[in-house]
């Protein structure tokens, strides 16, 4: 089974990406769908320096990843759709229980 997309890591200042999933180990994913990256959402990168973390927008909120976790964010580029973060119930999940939903393991 092979995932379609480029790692985050590897995309551009400036571009404006949308994820199409996320391989990593539980854990992790489960740390990357409580900041509201998931399957659908648009990220924009703001800031990206050589070997350190890199600063993500997703909405009105900025936050960095460390570049390990970024390799795990798979990308494409996006259809220039906007994504206000407000809808995170019908954008996906994380595991067992709804992203960012009331329900948990």
């Amino acid at each position: 089974m092979g995932l379609a997309g480029l790692p985050l890591a590897l995309t551009s200042p400036g571009e404006q990406v949308e994820v199409v999933a996320v391989a990593a180990k539980p854990e992790m994913r489960r740390r990357l769908c409580d900041l509201g990256v998931i399957a659908g959402k648009t990220l924009r990168v703001v800031q990206k320096t050589g070997t350190g973390p890199m600063v993500i927008a997703l909405g009105d909120t900025r936050f960095a990843l460390d570049p390990s976790m970024a390799r795990t964010v798979l990308v494409t580029p996006s259809q220039n759709k906007e994504s206000t973060g407000n809808d995170l119930e019908t954008q996906g999940t994380c595991g067992r229980r709804p992203c960012r939903g009331r329900w948990f393991r």
